[in-house]
């Protein structure tokens, strides 16, 4: 399962890694836009999704994310968050929790209360996740979800979650938001590296990086966190070989950690799948050569 929800918490670090994280949650007159562990309660600042998390290329996983708190960025530090992972599709309706220590990805979905702190996002794997002191698992209660297009509404009836280093201590948990989210579609990649480093997502996106305004990115993010990219122009990346290209590089999905270079770009556009290499990059001496075979999904988050 370590791809599964490796892939998960990757995205939601990139979701709100490329800057300061903005409040997204919407308004709401019906809801708290809150979650809760035992007495506390954070407020929700983000919800997003993340959709065709993969595992062994059949079973397609997606997920919830509500978070409190900035995990990077000029005021990083640790972020709160409940994330709810479905096995297939969303579907409204009502969920009763289980949970089993010994075997924690036999139920879903998977409701868990976790501290969200950026350098466990890039390492993440699922048993890492629920080996933390500071994790929980549902294992009562029901939440209940509601869909209406991106518009999301989770309550929650009579949660209970175990600390899952320790079953004996428990707590209550709540959520209880009505918002829009923030859709991310994970690309389906039949093969990519970057060096050594596997490629476990790519997509397009725009930022606005200071002094040169908006920039159109091609992004290729391996299992470590980093990303290497293109800037490209229009609404599509073009078929073609490119020489002398700026090349962006991203340690670790901080953008105060980006350094520029130039090399080749070759890109052929075959239905939905992208095959792109970059060669003749060199970055703090290092030289980079990188492949990419996939899916090539769009996400627009507003950082």
């Amino acid at each position: 399962m370590k791809k599964v929800f490796f892939s998960l918490m990757l995205i939601a670090a990139l979701a709100l890694g490329f800057t300061n994280c903005n409040k997204t949650t919407s308004e709401s007159e019906t809801h708290s836009q809150t979650f809760t562990l035992g007495e506390t309660t954070y407020d929700i600042d983000n919800v997003i999704t993340i959709e065709n998390i993969q595992y062994n290329g059949s079973q397609i996983y997606n997920a919830i994310v509500f978070s409190q708190g900035q995990m990077t960025g000029d005021n990083s530090g640790e972020g709160k968050g409940i994330v709810i992972v479905f096995r297939g599709d969303f579907t409204s309706g009502t969920y009763n929790m289980t949970f089993d220590p010994a075997n924690p990805t036999a139920h879903f979905p998977l409701y868990c209360y976790a501290g969200l702190e950026v350098t466990d996002i890039v390492n993440f794997n699922i048993n890492d996740l629920l080996a933390q002191d500071d994790v929980y698992a549902a294992n009562s209660g029901s939440f209940t979800l509601e869909m209406d297009g991106d518009m999301f509404t989770v309550t929650t009836d009579g949660i209970e979650v175990e600390k899952t280093s320790d079953a004996a201590i428990t707590e209550t948990s709540s959520v209880d938001c009505e918002s829009e989210v923030a859709r991310y579609v994970l690309a389906t990649v039949e093969e990519g590296t970057l060096n050594e480093e596997n490629i476990v997502t790519a997509g397009t996106t725009t930022y606005n990086f200071p002094l040169i305004g908006n920039k159109n990115i091609a992004g290729f993010i391996t299992e470590t966190g980093d990303m290497m990219g293109f800037f490209y122009e229009n609404n599509t990346v073009p078929a073609g070989e490119y020489q002398d290209q700026t090349i962006i590089y991203i340690e670790e999905m901080d953008i105060n950690n980006t350094a520029f270079s130039s090399g080749t770009i070759n890109v052929a556009i075959e239905n939905d799948i992208y095959t792109v290499d970059i060669t003749g990059v060199t970055i703090n001496n290092v030289e980079y050569t990188m492949h990419y075979k996939g899916t090539f999904p769009h996400f627009d988050f507003p950082f």
